[in-house]
């Protein structure tokens, strides 16, 4: 990563926008220097906070907040752009602290959010998210800002970190640097899959356990502790109870084989024993049967004699049924004559019904016309009642406010007498009192207002009930209010006498006094309403019920004209019928009607009984031929003993059922035994590919883990990686170190541990060659440590940009710490910086050493001014 261009504002001490142009001290050192406090560490912060959102020492020795410029203008923005290159390409990330601004509008302040942004040359895409540019600055550049702080930007105090950082520290920073995760991910992947098969061992096991609890034995096994046993210890050994199973399969085998030869017996002799009941059944039926026969076929042979006898009666019938049709018609027609006679009396009865209601309807209409004549007189009582009703209500309202103004008049007539009397009373005492008040203003030899004398031997003297002017005044404006009250009820009076005499003669035009009672002119008033809306009401029904009736007697006339003429042509037809009737009897042959009746039987029975004379005879020879077949197979037998049969057959089919339930419990427990075996044999093929498995991956897990059997560590695959690289990156800083040193201290990995159970494959040792005895590198002096520490950030510098592809450190900024060294120390360290920048390595130096600002001629020079620092370049 080299860098391009640093741009700030309102940062740290700089107040205004201030640019770093580092592309001019490519491939050389430059040494950044001014006043203490000026803000030198202030632009590798810069940088740092541009690539991590952190600066150079880390968030705990400045945190983000802290950022904005003190000298900043209120509305001034605090942000850091920094471009950089990196694999042929140029980035620019910016980034803006969390902040406190002057509104735009209005008074007070407004918090500026903290916000980060990355543009990539040749894209169009520009990360915003903070998380998104965090990510992708440290695929770009490789490291975290820890790292970045241990290899290229080494802050104040950070060197000595870089020396005595512990092997954890050490191995991320390889991880990054040199990518060893595959190694640690391979042995993540070996612990999983040993894991695996440690849980694959666990289900197995359960399986099996599982697998063994459906097998079961019969109660009678001579071996069934042994067999109980090894059911119990099936999940550890699976093997052991399998073979005992599949013994005791074989044994519950065989007794299935014999026990199924006696099922095979028992079924037979239960089947004959059926067979032989069944026989016996038939032979005691065919027995049954033919005494039964014996019977039917005497008596069929008496009722014999009476078959002709029937078929001459059935000839008769068939004869009558000949006749039925005459008959039938013989009684519709007379049916049809009697309802035609009934129908004609019936038109007769509502015809006379009919008559004369029509004529009592005339005569009802005509007496309610002649009531009918009385409507409007009563009509005109009707109006006059409800006027002398209004009239009668208004003058009893008339009578009440009359009653009332005469007791509001009185009662203000004496209000008015009261106030007049009051007035007179105070108005007589004020001027009985006037003397006293006079002679209360009276002054010994000033003259008196009304004898002129300047001596007041005797004063008069004023009453106590002597009211003041006010009082007389407030009673005389009572009496003037009262008298206008008195004025105003008397006007009320007069008005209210008026009405009542209005509404009295009123009353005596209508015909009524006031003292009759309003509720007996209204109770008239609605029983002559009552009489005449139902005078009314029968009159519309009178004209409406003659119109009604007038037209039922004409239709009444019309349907009893019609009515004989049916009857009439009802009574012909009958005549006709009853002729014809007569003829088909003679014809027939009966002598007479009851002949007939006699004879006749509907068609239905007819047949019925040619049926019943046909079966007879049918079942006469059926029976005689099935009473011979019966005599054939009986043979003279006595009947068969069935009862003892059955007994025998019921004893036989309860030992059958006891054997076929023995026979059913043993092949379910041979098919449970069956699945459970090839569960088992499944479970244990499974359990041996499991078992070789796991052994090869444990082996190998522990192997690339450093485990040993006694669980002392050992090196990882990952460790072992790594320490090649870091005995590679020693070896670079050693060539450094000899160069700064005379070749005094030498650096090496440390090959034992202090304990057992520490991991030591990063930790450093040196070799003081003064001594000769190797040491821990903490033990080194100050400036011992800071050679050290410079040799080994260059030498692991050399060896990530030799590894690495993906990483390049082309830039080191190192923040103090050559004050410590010697002249000569120190010129040999500024002769190593100038071998490794070589012209392609930019490398910055904060530093108060005044050897240093006489040796490197580019500065980059930081002064403080009263508006904060500014920043130039010499050189």
């Amino acid at each position: 990563m080299k860098p391009l261009l640093l741009e700030m504002s309102a940062f740290g001490p700089f107040k205004d926008k201030t640019v770093v142009d580092f592309q001019r001290f490519h491939g050389k050192i430059f040494l950044l220097t001014g006043d203490t406090g000026a803000g030198k560490t202030s632009i590798f912060d810069a940088v740092s906070y541009a690539l991590y959102g952190e600066a150079s020492g880390g968030k705990e020795r400045r945190s983000g907040r802290s950022f904005r410029s003190d000298y900043a203008d209120a509305d001034a923005p605090t942000y850091v752009k920094f471009g950089f290159s990196e694999g042929g390409k140029n980035y620019t990330v910016t980034r803006c602290p969390e902040y406190e601004r002057a509104k735009k509008r209005g008074t007070g302040t407004t918090t500026v959010p903290s916000a980060a942004t990355l543009e990539i040359e040749g894209e169009e895409r520009v990360l915003t998210r903070i998380d998104e540019v965090d990510a992708e600055i440290r695929a770009i550049v490789g490291l975290n800002r820890r790292q970045f702080s241990r290899t290229v930007m080494i802050a104040q105090g950070d060197f000595l970190r870089i020396l005595n950082a512990g092997s954890e520290e050490r191995r991320a920073m390889f991880k990054n640097l040199f990518h060893t995760e595959i190694y640690a991910n391979a042995e993540e992947a070996l612990k999983e899959k040993s894991r695996d098969c440690k849980q694959k061992r666990g289900e197995l096991t359960v399986r099996a356990r599982q697998a063994a609890a459906r097998a079961e034995c019969l109660l009678e096994f001579e071996r069934i502790d042994t067999f109980t046993r090894y059911k119990e210890q099936a999940g550890e050994n699976p093997a052991a109870f399998r073979e005992m199973l599949e013994a005791y399969d074989r044994i519950l085998e065989e007794t299935l084989l014999a026990e199924r030869a006696r099922e095979a017996q028992k079924r037979s002799a239960l089947s004959e024993l059926e067979l032989a009941i069944r026989e016996g059944e038939q032979h005691n039926e065919n027995l049954t049967e033919r005494d039964k026969l014996l019977i039917a076929v005497e008596r069929a042979e008496r009722e014999a004699e009476n078959e002709k006898a029937e078929e001459q009666a059935l000839a008769n019938a068939r004869n009558a049924l000949r006749i039925r049709p005459y008959e039938e018609a013989l009684q519709a027609a007379g049916r049809e004559e009697k309802r035609t006679a009934v129908e004609l009396t019936r038109a007769q009865e509502t015809d006379k019904t009919h008559t004369v209601a029509a004529l009592n309807a005339k005569e009802r209409l005509i007496d309610l016309q002649k009531r009918g004549e009385e409507i409007p007189a009563l009509e005109e009582d009707l109006r006059r009642l409800q006027a002398a009703i209004e009239a009668l209500a208004v003058c009893k309202k008339a009578e009440t406010a009359y009653q009332r103004a005469t007791a509001r008049f009185e009662a203000d007539r004496r209000l008015c007498l009261a106030a007049e009397s009051e007035h007179a009373r105070l108005r007589d005492l004020f001027w009985l009192g006037q003397a006293g008040l006079l002679a209360a203003s009276l002054t010994e030899g000033e003259a008196c207002p009304v004898c002129g004398a300047t001596q007041h031997p005797q004063k008069a003297v004023c009453p106590a009930e002597t009211p003041t002017k006010e009082q007389v005044e407030q009673a005389e404006r009572r009496e003037k209010e009262a008298r206008l009250a008195a004025d105003r009820s008397l006007s009320d009076f007069k008005r209210a006498e008026l009405s009542v005499e209005q509404a009295a003669t009123a009353l005596a035009e209508l015909g009524v006094t006031a003292k009759q009672e309003p509720a007996a002119l209204e109770q008239a008033l609605l029983a002559k309403q009552a009489y005449v809306k139902e005078l009314k009401a029968a009159l519309a029904k009178a004209e409406t019920d003659e119109r009604d009736a007038a037209k039922q007697q004409a239709a009444s006339a019309t349907a009893l004209h019609a009515a004989t003429e049916h009857h009439s042509l009802a009574v012909k037809r009958l005549q006709a019928q009853e002729g014809n009737y007569r003829e088909a009897l003679e014809a027939a042959g009966f002598v007479d009607e009851n002949a007939y009746r006699m004879a006749f039987c509907v068609q239905s029975e007819i047949e019925k009984r040619e049926r019943a004379l046909l079966d007879a005879r049918v079942l006469r020879a059926n029976n005689k031929g099935r009473l011979q077949q019966l005599e054939q197979s009986v043979g003279g037998r006595a009947a068969v003993d069935l009862g003892a049969l059955k007994q025998q057959k019921i004893l036989l089919a309860g030992q059958l059922e006891e054997l076929l339930q023995a026979l059913k419990e043993k092949e379910r427990l041979l098919v449970c035994n069956r699945s459970a075996a090839r569960e088992l044999k499944a479970i244990l093929a499974e359990k041996q590919k499991n078992e070789e498995n796991w052994a090869v991956i444990e082996d190998l897990y522990r192997t690339v883990g450093g485990l040993t059997a006694n669980g002392h560590g050992k090196l990882s695959l990952e460790g072992y990686v790594q320490r090649y690289y870091f005995r590679e990156v020693i070896g670079a800083a050693n060539r450094r170190l000899r160069v700064l040193t005379d070749g005094n201290f030498v650096l090496r990995c440390r090959e034992q541990a202090k304990d057992l159970k520490s991991r030591t494959e990063l930790e450093l040792d040196v070799l003081d060659r003064s001594t000769g005895v190797w040491r821990d590198v903490s033990t080194l002096s100050g400036g011992e440590s800071f050679m050290a520490s410079l040799a080994l950030a260059v030498g692991l510098s050399d060896v990530v940009q030799n590894r690495s592809a993906g990483v390049r450190l082309d830039m080191l900024f190192i923040d103090e710490g050559f004050g410590s060294l010697d002249e000569g120390t120190l010129r040999r360290a500024m002769e190593l910086l100038g071998r490794l920048s070589d012209g392609s390595r930019t490398i910055g130096i904060i530093s108060h050493v005044a050897e240093l600002r006489e040796h490197i001629e580019q500065k980059l020079v930081v002064t403080h001014t009263p508006n904060g620092s500014v920043v130039h370049a010499e050189g």
